[in-house]
């Protein structure tokens, strides 16, 4: 008696938390700005599901903290005794250096600072400022990473 009341209510809690959150169609997003007329000269047939979809992946990108299969630069890796002391003055003296840059330290097990720049969704866009950031810091390379959202709206 008592799971399945306690099962009716999960449910009845999940049913009502999954209505209160925010969800996108594919309509909404290409219709973002434009104007009632032209709003009305776009028509898209599709399945119901592929607006599932883009949520499920909007969902998954907000719980991992960024965009999965983008870039960064990686400009230091150290696993010595004063690798964390390192990795911040070389993020301080990035900073800058190139102060339109955001910067990241992150630790990896069992014992890698690492200072990684940049949030670029392609290796093209990465690459346009590898070159700068190499000029000075000659042991950075491209690596793939989770990124941070930005709105890239005009």
């Amino acid at each position: 008696m008592k799971i399945s009341f306690l099962s009716i209510t999960l449910i009845l809690m999940f049913a009502i938390s999954a209505r209160g959150q925010e969800t996108f169609s594919v309509i909404d997003i290409l219709n973002k700005g434009r104007t009632l007329e032209e709003k009305g000269m776009l028509i898209i047939k599709q399945d119901p599901a592929i607006d599932t979809l883009i949520n499920r992946h909007i969902l998954a990108n907000a719980v991992r903290g960024g965009i999965d299969g983008g870039w960064r630069i990686q400009i230091y890796r150290g696993g010595h005794r004063t690798a964390s002391e390192d990795a911040n003055k070389i993020r301080a003296r990035f900073m800058e250096d190139f102060p339109e840059i955001h910067t990241y330290i992150t630790f990896d097990k069992p014992n890698w600072f690492k200072v990684k720049v940049g949030d670029f969704r392609s290796r093209e866009e990465a690459a346009q400022i590898f070159f700068r950031v190499q000029e000075k810091y000659p042991d950075a390379y491209l690596i793939r990473d989770v990124i941070a959202f930005k709105s890239f709206e005009k």
